[in-house]
């Protein structure tokens, strides 16, 4: 009697879980797309159609699972606000406290503070190309911002077929991306790199003809994308996507997904400072 009665509550108790799971609603996320400063083409709306980037995000969050809220409404990031989602995700440009180039609402005065607040707290944070051309420093310091997303956009050459060098082999971030992947790209050179807080995923791999045709890019293989733990969140940087064609590549498309799934906090944290040891410091010859 007592088996068949213990049987019994335990079959309700998995019941009831497997309902409740069941019943969780899906993770939301907030893609903010406000240009403050250069509009890239991969987020421009054309007669009010979802820029490529836009439908890129929405198709991959969809097979996840996942509820994408797309924006270039700034003022949305608010501390009441940001409580909604798991995740924010910049392609953004600018102080995006001001109007600026797109005409679209600015963040409010303390929307930074509160972004990074709730970052700290828990919440995630996936930074795409020119995030980092986003709240730049004042001469002699570096912005609450910069120092979360590790890194400050400097300049860009012409675009060249990079290649990308995996650094942190395994990285659930990365988990689907071939090593030596090549894409034709825009590729920033960051200033400000945040060197003893990020643990980086990937190196752009110059290659010697660039160098050769391009002084800015005569410089060692360098960091391309990144992660690292800020207070209790996680925050990730990915430096492609400037290109359409990228955005509609598979392969960049799965990569999108893994840093997604790693920022909403699927798999290891894995952001232990690891700079020093992939980054070279001289030009490697091949």
């Amino acid at each position: 009697m007592r088996s068949a009665l213990s049987l019994a509550l335990v079959a309700v108790v998995c019941l009831t879980g497997a309902a409740a799971h069941a019943a969780d609603p899906p993770a939301k996320m907030l893609f903010l797309s406000k240009s403050a400063g250069f509009e890239h083409s991969a987020i421009k709306q054309e007669n009010g159609q979802p820029s490529v980037a836009e439908k890129v995000l929405t198709e991959v969050c969809k097979a996840m699972g996942i509820e994408l809220t797309c924006t270039k409404d700034a003022s949305l990031i608010t501390a009441e606000n940001l409580k909604n989602y798991k995740t924010v995700i910049f392609y953004t440009t600018g102080f995006l406290t001001e109007e600026g180039t797109d005409g679209q609402p600015p963040m409010g005065e303390n929307g930074l503070k509160e972004l990074l607040d709730w970052i700290s707290a828990g919440g995630s944070f996936v930074g795409l190309h020119s995030a980092t051309d986003s709240f730049h420093s004042k001469e002699g310091e570096v912005s609450s911002y910069i120092e979360m997303i590790g890194g400050e956009f400097d300049t860009h050459g012409q675009q060249f077929k990079g290649a990308l060098r995996i650094t942190s082999p395994g990285h659930p971030a990365i988990a689907s991306l071939p090593d030596g992947w090549a894409a034709f790209e825009e590729w920033y050179i960051n200033k400000n790199l945040n060197t003893g807080k990020m643990h980086v995923l990937a190196l752009l791999e110059v290659g010697d003809k660039t160098r050769e045709r391009q002084e800015k890019y005569n410089m060692p293989d360098y960091p391309i994308i990144w992660c690292r733990a800020y207070g209790q969140g996680r925050v990730l940087y990915n430096g492609l996507g400037h290109n359409d064609a990228v955005w509609e590549a598979d392969v960049f498309k799965k990569l999108i997904a893994d840093n997604l799934k790693w920022a909403a906090g699927e798999g290891e944290l894995k952001a232990d400072p690891n700079y020093d040891q992939v980054v070279p410091k001289t030009i490697e010859k091949k």
